[in-house]
């Protein structure tokens, strides 16, 4: 019985919360079959647990019926569907290729064009190029359809493109608040909120001051006005605003940085799932951030399994920082499930092959691993060999710098040399006290440390518990 179901449970399966949330608000079946079929549906998309089967009794056409109708409301609302529509459109008005039933498709929908929606600037621009394309032709009904529309909406495409340019400074104030901490960035807080809250205008100015106000609560900590904005752009999805599962994708991604930052990593490992369901350009990224949650959840198994699902992305990517990230999980992964010399050999070769990567990327994430692995294994030599052969002393002692620094290299790098007899043990006792002189840990940096040090203590308990008693 559930085989012959199999594919529409499948689909079922690909529901996402919040479209669930949006479909349940738009179903008006009356047939009580097909009414339970959608019920169950979003149930199941909405449950965190097993999910109920499908009852076989009921007639396949009528799971045929409903899938269309799942398909066909999404994708009526899905704003990368559209920008793609608009697109095609576009090319085939400047190269004269529209064919005349896609004309008539477009002149319907700008002539019943109610609210202004999220792709809103590329719409009035094809129908700038439009209007253009009908003069030339002298189709003056047609041109006057579309005339109407520009008119009618000129002003609110004047504030949008405003906003736009407005927006694009504020990214660079943001960004280069978060890649320089030089500078201010409060004042932007309260406009960025009205554009992300006015709800008759762009949707792409409204999504990208969310990215923006994410970005700068983000730099200032400011976690409970990030969930503040984050339950409210839940509910925009829910509405079927904004939507496309590319964008819901990279939202549950954001989720899982701000849950596992409140140390919510039940939640954290729920969004995690959730992001990694779609298909896309950002999938090895919401991926590595999984296996990091994973792994804070004492759960290797379940994360040496993703990580072999996915380890054809990995190959075939380009993107150094991600690449270099799921090789730095894979080497942490093999060493929690005790096949530290396969993590060993897996660092060796990563590194032989992407040195060049590895030191202009993310040396500090993938040194991190390898050297962890090499304390276990009990290689001091080899650790003292990296860290002359790649300066990761100097590296080091520039990372203090940074806000979130935990000394794991640092203080791996001593324990080497005095287990290899190059420091005495009250050296070795100054040189792990040292990276802590001038910073003010963090609860998270605190439990970070205290994690290092019960690593570390065991290869030398005696130093690293009195180092425990210090922080």
């Amino acid at each position: 019985m559930k085989t012959k179901l199999k594919k529409f449970t499948e689909f079922s399966k690909t529901i996402l919360p919040n479209e669930a949330k949006y479909l349940e608000s738009r179903y008006q079946f009356t047939d009580p079959e097909k009414l339970s079929i959608i019920t169950l549906v979003v149930t199941n998309a909405l449950s965190q647990n097993k999910p109920i089967d499908f009852d076989g009794d009921i007639d396949k056409r009528k799971y045929s019926y409903i899938k269309n109708w799942i398909e066909n409301k999404l994708a009526s609302i899905d704003v990368d569907a559209t920008i793609a529509w608009i697109m095609s459109l576009k090319k085939k008005i400047l190269t004269d290729a529209i064919a005349s039933h896609e004309e008539k498709e477009f002149l319907h929908y700008i002539s019943t064009y109610k609210n202004i929606e999220f792709n809103f600037q590329n719409l009035y621009d094809l129908a700038k190029e439009y209007k253009s394309y009908l003069l030339v032709r002298m189709r003056y009904k047609d041109h006057k359809i579309v005339a109407d529309f520009l008119d009618a909406y000129l002003d609110s495409y004047i504030e949008a493109k405003a906003t736009k340019d407005k927006l694009y400074d504020a990214t660079t104030e943001i960004t280069n608040q978060y890649t320089r901490n030089n500078n201010e960035t409060k004042h932007l807080e309260t406009w960025l909120l009205q554009v992300f809250k006015y709800e008759n205008s762009d949707g792409k100015n409204r999504y990208q001051a969310f990215v923006l106000l994410a970005f700068m609560y983000t730099n200032y900590n400011e976690n409970d006005k990030l969930k503040v904005i984050f339950d409210q752009i839940d509910y925009y999805f829910s509405q079927g605003e904004m939507y496309s599962r590319r964008l819901l994708s990279n939202y549950y991604a954001s989720r899982v940085l701000l849950h596992s930052k409140q140390d919510e990593f039940k939640e954290a490992e729920f969004y995690g799932y959730l992001s990694i369901r779609q298909n896309n350009n950002d999938v090895l990224m919401y991926l590595n951030n999984l296996v990091a949650i994973l792994l804070r959840n004492h759960k290797p198994e379940k994360a040496v399994s993703l990580l072999e699902k996915h380890h054809d992305l990995y190959k075939e990517t380009h993107n150094y920082h991600q690449k270099i990230g799921y090789c730095s999980y894979q080497i942490r992964v093999l060493s929690e499930l005790q096949k530290n010399k396969l993590a060993e050999a897996t660092a060796k070769t990563f590194l032989r092959q992407y040195k060049n990567e590895v030191l202009n990327h993310r040396w500090h994430h993938f040194f991190t691993s390898y050297i962890n692995v090499l304390i276990i294994l009990e290689k001091y030599d080899d650790v003292l060999k990296l860290a002359s052969k790649f300066n990761l002393t100097e590296k080091e002692s520039e990372r203090q710098k940074q806000n979130n620094y935990v000394p794991n290299i640092s203080w791996s790098i001593s324990l080497s040399r005095y287990m290899e007899g190059q420091i005495n043990s009250l050296r070795l006792l100054e040189e792990i006290k040292a990276p802590l002189k001038d910073i003010q840990p963090t609860k998270n940096q605190k439990q970070l440390m205290i994690k290092v040090i019960d690593r570390l203590s065991n290869n030398l308990p005696e130093a690293f518990l009195k180092l425990k008693s210090h922080i």
